[in-house]
């Protein structure tokens, strides 16, 4: 009898230890959006990584119709084969903002902050909702911004998120730092420039809030919606001795995806820096962009010391319908915003009296444009701008063609200083290129 209770028990042990770990059985509280349980749903969220973190059954659920407002208890670490199946919704605390903890950097640390993972997956049909109405209004009003990511993930290998919706970010929506194998597919991004929790609340342009931030090597982001009003896609520069993984950002395809009312599938921006500042090798293909503030958007960015390098880039098959702002803008970003003067280029340039200096420590060359078609729109179709001491270089206008176009700013189409290169079968070339 006794060698039977033992194998029962033995038995028992190991059916808990493949089960999934549903956030409920660590004290998780659903549909309740106190300072309490937003605080004890941050520990059990912590607490249920960690178990799966040692179990057979790697998988932390977050089952559907159940939402859970959300204070992070911390930073976590060291994931290996984890799998986040988010089939409901992880909330901002949409409460005090002072009450928002910090990292060790006293940033504000994001709602899920995850450090040095292998084989992280984040996947399901669930939401992560970040509430970020009062914190965008809160810069404007305050100029205090210290603002949370929905999510940061730090250090990781062979991951993959697929799905789920992540929405109104306080600041970034997604940011992968130092990331070497990392898909993503298949989600979507939205912001709202309304507050969701109240009837007729006034509209805000929302600040900072890119969809997907990324930096590292290996890099796959497909079939995904983004409608967030900055940049839909980012990707951003690394540096020698900065990442475990590369030192340069590079080998990334960005294809078959929907943009509304972004500000472009973005390279940077890149300020110099003393161990050389680095994107390169980056394919954008397959990408409708609808109204969009800007679409095709390289930055090369001011700075005092060191060396940058953006370097083979391709847009290829890019539909771009009624931009609001530049169709391609190529050039030191236009960055102004509350309490800030940015990198010193106006918004308004090139309208007369407004200025935008460049710089001569970020080189840009081997730009391909391939089969970009741009209709109508209220400006003009782009800029291109380097700097006089290192201009840019083999920049390749290929099926580049412009159809109901703004005469306005600039009737000649393109303003372009300071670039090479060439252009074919294109009905508006830019002065500065050659025609073949």
């Amino acid at each position: 009898m006794t060698r039977i209770f033992l194998f029962l028990l033995n038995v028992l042990s190991s059916l808990l230890l493949i089960e999934a770990c549903d956030i409920d059985d660590f004290g998780a509280i659903s549909n309740n959006p106190s300072y309490t349980a937003s605080i004890q749903n941050g520990i059990a969220l912590m607490n249920c990584f960690q178990n799966a973190n040692s179990s057979t059954d790697r998988t932390v659920l977050v089952k559907k119709d159940k939402s859970y407002s959300l204070i992070p208890a911390g930073v976590i670490y060291n994931l290996v084969n984890v799998t986040l199946q988010l089939d409901g919704a992880l909330e901002l605390w949409n409460g005090d903002h002072g009450k928002w903890p910090n990292d060790t950097h006293n940033k504000a640390l994001a709602l899920l902050a995850i450090t040095n993972t292998q084989g992280l997956v984040i996947k399901g049909n669930g939401v992560i909702h970040g509430n970020g109405y009062s914190w965008w209004w809160s810069v404007i009003f305050n100029g205090h911004d210290n603002r949370p990511n929905l999510m940061d993930i730090r250090t990781s290998k062979d991951t993959l998120v697929e799905g789920i919706t992540v929405m109104n970010a306080p600041q970034y929506h997604i940011n992968f730092m130092d990331t070497l194998n990392l898909t993503i597919q298949h989600i979507k991004i939205l912001v709202n420039i309304t507050d969701l929790n109240f009837n007729d609340s006034a509209p805000i342009f929302p600040l900072n809030t890119d969809g997907i931030d990324v930096r590292g090597k290996n890099v796959l982001i497909r079939n995904i919606t983004v409608e967030n009003y900055d940049d839909a896609v980012a990707v951003k520069p690394t540096h020698k001795n900065e990442a475990v993984y590369s030192d340069c950002t590079e080998n990334i395809i960005i294809e078959d995806s929907y943009v509304k009312y972004g500000v472009g599938m973005s390279m940077g921006s890149v300020p110099p820096n003393s161990e050389l500042a680095c994107i390169k090798n980056v394919t954008i293909r397959n990408i409708k962009f609808d109204s969009p503030f800007k679409a095709i958007y390289i930055k090369p960015n001011p700075g005092n010391n060191g060396m940058g390098l953006i370097s083979n880039i391709v847009y290829e098959n890019i539909e771009i319908r009624e931009p609001l702002w530049w169709a391609i803008y190529i050039g030191t970003q236009q960055q102004k915003q509350p309490y800030t003067n940015g990198t010193g280029c106006s918004f308004f340039f090139p309208l007369p009296g407004t200025e935008c200096p460049s710089n001569p420590l970020v080189t840009v060359k081997d730009i391909t444009l391939k089969n970009v078609n741009i209709y109508g729109g209220l400006l003009s179709p782009g800029i291109m701008r380097c700097h006089e001491k290192n201009p840019c270089t083999n920049l390749l206008f290929d099926s580049v063609n412009v159809y109901n176009r703004s005469f306005f700013p600039i009737e000649d189409g393109y303003l372009c200083e300071n670039f090479s290169g060439y252009a074919k079968n294109s009905n508006l070339v830019p002065s500065c290129l050659k025609k073949l």
